[in-house]
């Protein structure tokens, strides 16, 4: 047998089933003695004994023993009915008896101790492999603690809790037990705080605080302590055997390092947040220290020319200065507008207000707002007159129109024509602006809706490189998506796709709309 772990149920019963054993085997022999040989009634009284010893503990073995050797002296060794032995020869029969019993016994109690702990270790196995598969699953920390409190819990045959460092009475905080009761007592607490310390189980079926109805387990690392599992058995008067032991504490140090890993996963999430925040800054500063300066040399010229040398100007020359300055100002504060709509959609702060729309609404005044903007550039608009109204916020749509005409019209010639579309396709409307400008290079379809993307190391195009990422984090929190097409030598087309949530709304008649 195991050793900490003795057999279920009462030893009388074994005796009382040893006993019985021995005396069907002496009915039997007695009942056909006048055909047996001696060696055959010692053959069935050690058959007797060897099923004894491997149904019962030993102590049941070697009373079958006695009892067996004591029948056949008397029953089956002359003179019968006395323990009187005539011929001497006997006793090395009982001997022989009595070293193969002690012997057998011995083996079976070894190898069913043997299959005994080979099961242990099989459902050892499969509960560290469920809960290794859970952990694996889990989303978060939360969720693996959970996972962590129902496994143990379960292997303990009771309950289980976690306190981790910083949450718990590991650093001497007061801890809050979900369960309560035995686990906020007063040997729990010294329970975790000696297995925190010291790195070892303590509690019960431990040597250490063996008075706590808890068993404390530490959650170790090679590098650090965790915290610490506590659990308690169903029955609080019996403790953990070494086998249950063992298998909570295998369990905790597997818990012990998937924690690891995800505190270790979170840390990097955080670094990485925070060295992608602190480029953003710089980027920003730095775009702003580059974009600004143009702008506000060119104001700054322009307002110094007005004030020194305003009698020798001419009317006309006077009338460009001032020109200059609100062009260079309405630039500034597109410049800036455009950054701070890049923090709102790093930071996830776009107010969504949609409601159902017609997209000419938000087309036209995108149109109107970039009327001097695309002066030198046809505009042609071409939208099916069914077009469906679409669930959207119109301001945010505006501003996509109107980075998109922008950057048409900034990158490609005078004279050349923007093409505006849409059309359904399937369960959204898919808008797109076409220029015939000089098209993207090959391979950049994706990279123009990076941040600071200004059309690879030789565009000198004026502006921030942040009006197609802006785009793209608007159409995102639409549900949609916005992509580029190259059109070979014949510009760039580039699309968004609106999403019809629920069932499309028709246009409205033309009659409804005048009235």
């Amino acid at each position: 047998m195991r050793p900490g772990r003795e057999r279920v149920g009462p030893a009388w019963r074994e005796y009382l089933e040893a006993a019985g054993l021995v005396g069907l085997a002496s009915g039997v022999c007695f009942a056909v003695r006048e055909h047996l040989q001696t060696t055959d009634v010692a053959m069935l009284y050690l058959l007797a004994v060897v099923t004894v010893a491997a149904r019962c503990r030993q102590r049941a073995a070697l009373l079958a023993t006695v009892l067996a050797i004591a029948a056949f002296d008397l029953l089956f060794v002359p003179p019968y009915y006395t323990f009187a032995v005539r011929n001497a020869a006997y006793f090395l029969t009982f001997g022989v008896m009595l070293a193969v019993a002690l012997v057998m016994s011995r083996l079976t109690a070894r190898i069913r101790a043997q299959a005994d702990e080979a099961a242990e270790r099989e459902r050892r196995t499969a509960a560290l492999y469920a809960m290794s598969g859970e952990l694996a699953d889990a989303a978060d920390r939360r969720e693996q603690l959970a996972v962590i409190v129902r496994h143990i819990g379960r292997a303990a045959g009771g309950h289980a809790v976690v306190a981790l460092d910083g949450g718990g009475a590991p650093d001497g905080s007061e801890p809050a037990w979900p369960d309560g009761g035995v686990f906020d007592s007063v040997d729990a607490r010294v329970a975790v705080r000696w297995a925190y310390e010291h790195g070892e189980a303590a509690g019960s079926g431990t040597t250490r605080c063996a008075d706590a109805e808890v068993l404390a387990v530490p959650l170790r690392t090679t590098g650090a302590r965790l915290g610490v599992v506590l659990a308690r058995p169903k029955t609080p008067d019996r403790p953990f055997d070494s086998e249950q032991r063992r298998t909570i504490e295998a369990m905790a140090d597997h818990a012990a390092a998937a924690l690891e890993r995800t505190m270790l996963a979170e840390r990097h999430d955080a670094a990485r947040l925070e060295v992608e925040a602190e480029r953003l800054r710089t980027a920003l500063l730095s775009s702003l220290s580059h974009d600004l300066r143009t702008p506000l040399g060119s104001i700054e010229g322009a307002a110094s020319s007005l004030l020194l040398d305003d009698a020798a100007l001419s009317v006309e020359t006077r009338r460009e200065l001032v020109e200059t300055i609100l062009e260079e100002s309405r630039r500034m504060t597109r410049l800036v507008g455009n950054l701070l709509d890049m923090v709102r959609v790093e930071a996830g702060g776009l107010a969504m207000q949609k409601s159902w729309q017609p997209l000419e609404e938000a087309l036209g005044v995108a149109l109107l707002r970039l009327e001097d903007r695309l002066a030198q550039h046809p505009v042609s608009v071409r939208l099916p007159p069914d077009l469906p109204l679409v669930p959207i916020d119109e301001l945010l749509v505006e501003q996509v129109l109107i980075n998109l005409l922008e950057n048409a019209a900034k990158h490609t010639p005078p004279e050349t024509e923007v093409t505006i579309t849409a059309w359904v396709d399937g369960g959204a409307i898919v808008v797109e602006v076409a220029d015939r400008g000089p098209g993207l290079p090959r391979g950049a379809e994706e990279a123009v809706f990076q941040k600071f993307y200004r059309g690879g190391a030789g565009s000198h195009s004026p502006g921030a490189g942040l009006g197609l990422a802006i785009c793209r984090g608007i159409v995102a929190a639409h549900g949609g998506r916005i992509w580029a097409e190259r059109r070979g030598a014949d510009g760039t087309a580039f699309r968004f796709s609106l999403p019809l949530e629920g069932p499309p709304v028709a246009a409205l008649p033309p009659d409804v709309v005048e009235a």
